[in-house]
């Protein structure tokens, strides 16, 4: 009977681990794009073609995935690959330094410029050249922005148009799917999506901002104030 239970379990033990390495072979972690590069070639594995979409002669120098987005850049181009059309497309003569994606944006930038990809429009959208250097990107799956250190850019993807807010010294930012939000020592600026329009907001002194579906929620030291882009009014609370 121990020999019987003994071969029992190791045939239950072999089982498991064959299922195992079965489901580990044939599905991406978490759903990500999964992406194959060497000194000059780029591979994205697609589901829809039931297999391999390549990129040659190109000598990549960054990259992200994401659930339907591959991106890859270097210091000449950016290319996206978008598995839901099973197409690369191209921005071209672009410098790219750093790139990030969400579910329906690639977004790449150096330090005067940037490029958007909008999945939606399945084309690039290139900014204008900013007077001031970029620092960084908030991105969702909604909107797109980038600050800087005397400016905030966002991009509106029902305009399809580069929104800026010039002059104003970024602390910090934030970005929703209808709202975003930068703020530095004294004041706060809303970008509203639904009005596609900038929303100052004088004499805050912003720690935070939660961006929350139609909702922004400024905290200062004292206050909580709340910007509805539904009813596009502000209103205020003690903390």
């Amino acid at each position: 009977m121990h020999t019987r239970r003994t071969i029992n379990r190791n045939v239950f033990l072999a089982a498991a681990f064959v299922l195992l390495c079965i489901t580990g072979l044939s599905a991406p972690a978490a759903g990500e794009v999964r992406l194959f590069i060497d000194a000059h070639t780029v591979r994205v594995h697609d589901p829809a073609i039931g297999g391999q979409s390549v990129l040659n002669d190109f000598r990549t120098q960054g990259h992200r995935t994401h659930n339907h987005l591959a991106l890859v850049w270097s210091n000449e181009a950016a290319w996206v690959y978008d598995i839901r059309t099973s197409q690369w497309l191209s921005q071209g003569n672009f410098r790219t330094l750093l790139g990030t994606l969400s579910d329906e944006f690639a977004l790449v930038w150096n330090q005067n410029e940037a490029a958007v990809f909008d999945a939606k429009k399945q084309e690039w959208i290139r900014s204008d050249s900013m007077p001031w250097t970029i620092t960084g990107a908030v991105l969702s799956r909604g909107m797109a922005a980038l600050t800087g250190d005397d400016g905030f850019v966002v991009y509106d993807p029902v305009l399809k148009q580069w929104q800026y807010a010039n002059d104003f010294p970024v602390k910090k930012a934030q970005a929703g799917d209808v709202l975003a939000a930068a703020w530095d020592e004294s004041s706060l600026v809303l970008y509203d999506l639904t009005l596609h329009q900038w929303i100052l907001k004088e004499g805050v002194s912003a720690q935070a901002c939660i961006i929350d579906g139609h909702k922004a929620s400024v905290f200062t030291a004292d206050k909580i104030l709340v910007y509805d882009a539904m009813s596009h009014r502000w209103s205020e609370k003690n903390r």
